[in-house]
């Protein structure tokens, strides 16, 4: 907000701020929060939220023509200009984003951006986009991002953006170059903002709710959830608020007890045709699924897992693998929402919960590592490795 508003002096010049994170980490919560204040503070011009899930809302084609929608909402003394445009072109939303930029955005807002109208922080002029890793397709990404840098540039649009994405390496890499490296800002979602804190206390917050709301609230057993098992749930977040809010949902269902949806989370019961998380799974599933060579991911995470140690290097695994030195990096380059390398040189993993998808072939099917013919075939490469090093060093 201090962005928005103009109060920071390191950030006034940026005229676009990148939040990103891990998957789940939040970045769609807090871009609905920003626009919600910044719509009743009346300096919210527009919004766009990308969705995988919905048909409507996963492509780059409704993009501007929403935008440049919401925009004639807020200044409706130019619909007339965009009627005319569309009447003369009756063909200008399937035409390329840059001439549709031009057409419904640019040209109707020219009188006021030539009058310095929003030259001052109090007037609408923020947009804000989440999900751009949702857009399908890398290229339509990285599409709708040079669209802004060139009416930045070229137009002198006056608008700044707040986009929320993953840390996509498409968009990373687009983020780290030319005019958005100059001009943008950015806000990582990490251990920085004490995540854990705020995932207890949303847990808290809605255990009790159930205790006392829920239809079955009666057959709870005294002092629950303990202290243990809230501890538990908040390690297994890892700091992401989609493992929480997966949880609860699943946990307060009104058809069942919550003390015995909770065991099934935790593995104490047995789950039967329950399926706790499944919106956790979707979501590993489809990131997973970005990349087109499962089988090395497999191999790569299962390596991780099982190794002799939990401090083996990249460049140790690659060895292991006979691969080159690289090729990790690489093949993981579209999965920055889940694995990152630390200083060290190891892999390590965003969300605990993670492990747990990828143990149970029940939930993750093809990207299971908990394989007895994957192991063997580790153990062999360990054994061939060690070996090959014992006759070198003889």
């Amino acid at each position: 907000m201090d962005w928005i508003h103009g109060l920071d002096p390191e950030t006034r010049s940026a005229l676009v701020m990148w939040l990103y994170g891990p998957a789940g980490s939040g970045k769609s919560a807090i871009g609905r929060s920003i626009a919600e204040r910044c719509y009743e503070e009346g300096i919210l011009l527009a919004s766009y939220f990308f969705s995988r899930s919905d048909p409507t809302r996963n492509h780059g084609g409704s993009f501007i023509a929403t935008i440049a929608y919401q925009i004639s909402i807020h200044f409706p003394d130019i619909r007339d200009h965009l009627i005319g445009t569309i009447h003369r072109d009756p063909l200008i939303f399937t035409r390329s984003l840059d001439a549709q930029i031009l057409a419904l955005i640019v040209e109707p807002m020219r009188d006021r951006i030539d009058a310095g109208y929003f030259n001052t922080t109090d007037i609408a002029r923020l947009v804000v986009i989440d999900g751009l890793d949702e857009c399908e397709g890398r290229e339509n990404q990285v599409k709708i991002l040079t669209v802004i840098s060139q009416a930045l540039q070229q137009h002198r649009l006056p608008f700044i953006f707040l986009i929320a994405s993953r840390p996509e390496h498409d968009i990373r890499s687009t983020f780290d170059v030319g005019y958005f490296r100059e001009y943008s800002t950015r806000i990582v979602l990490d251990g920085d903002y004490h995540p854990s804190a705020d995932i207890r206390l949303f847990l808290q917050d809605k255990f009790t709710d159930i205790q006392q709301i829920h239809p079955f609230r009666e057959y709870l057993p005294p002092m629950w959830p303990s202290r243990e098992i809230l501890q538990t749930l908040v390690d297994k977040s890892s700091g992401q608020f989609i493992y929480a809010s997966t949880v609860i949902k699943f946990v307060q269902s009104s058809r069942h007890r919550p003390h015995q949806r909770l065991d099934i989370v935790l593995g104490i019961r047995p789950v039967h045709r329950e399926m706790p998380f499944a919106e956790l799974d979707g979501l590993y599933n489809q990131i997973l699924s970005s990349v087109d060579d499962t089988e090395s991911i497999r191999r790569i995470l299962a390596l991780q897992r099982f190794s002799l140690g939990p401090t083996i290097t990249v460049n140790r695994m690659e060895e292991l693998l006979s691969l080159n030195k690289g090729d990790i990096s690489e093949i993981l380059c579209d999965l920055a929402s889940l694995i990152f390398k630390n200083d060290n040189g190891q892999l390590e993993v965003f969300h605990n919960s993670l492990w747990d998808f990828l143990y149970d072939q029940a939930r993750s099917v093809k990207f299971c590592v908990n394989d007895p013919v994957l192991r063997a075939e580790l153990g062999r490469l360990f054994v061939h490795y060690f070996k090959s090093k014992h006759f070198l060093i003889c």
